[in-house]
């Protein structure tokens, strides 16, 4: 009888210790999944903020431009604009690998993998090209449309320029 108690208590400390650790385990996948998608959510406001800056440094420099009627504030949009848009399809690409990271970690989560497999946060193993996300729809667009419209301006001031010269003779 002695026995079949103590078998008894083993039985149910085990199942405790199983349920326990089950549960820390799923709380630690979910936290995991976590940690991923803030590291997403922070590359994504980093391109957004980018964007943002670089509206702002485009309206200073043509204000600026047009204000001192001074054509070096145009060309120095143009290289400010460039530069933006490489460090947002940096933050892009980024944003890429973290998503894929955690499609990769979901998959990894239902597998019997060790922990430090699954809880990686390492990207530089995860491939994916700067050039298709600076060259993006989400990338094209506003930058392109900067780029446009600063060249049609230096287009028409250099234009006008060159007829008031050739009139004025």
């Amino acid at each position: 009888m002695v026995f079949g108690k103590s078998s008894w208590k083993s039985s149910r400390r085990k199942y405790y210790i199983s349920t326990h650790s089950l549960m820390e385990h799923e709380e630690f996948k979910r936290q995991h999944l976590e940690f991923v998608q803030s590291a997403i959510t922070r590359m994504a406001s980093n391109s957004f903020q980018i964007k943002g800056f670089t509206m702002v440094m485009a309206t200073l420099l043509a204000g600026l431009g047009g204000e001192s009627k001074n054509m070096i504030f145009l060309w120095l949009l143009i290289p400010m604009t460039v530069i933006c848009a490489c460090v947002d399809a940096y933050y892009l690409q980024l944003e890429r690998k973290y998503r894929e990271l955690y499609k990769r970690s979901v998959e990894l989560l239902e597998s019997k993998r060790s922990l430090a497999e699954i809880y990686n946060m390492d990207v530089s193993s995860i491939s994916r090209s700067f050039w298709s996300c600076l060259f993006s729809k989400s990338m094209v667009m506003p930058y392109l449309i900067i780029l446009l419209i600063v060249g049609a301006i230096l287009y028409c001031l250099l234009c006008s320029s060159c007829l008031i010269g050739v009139g004025g003779k």
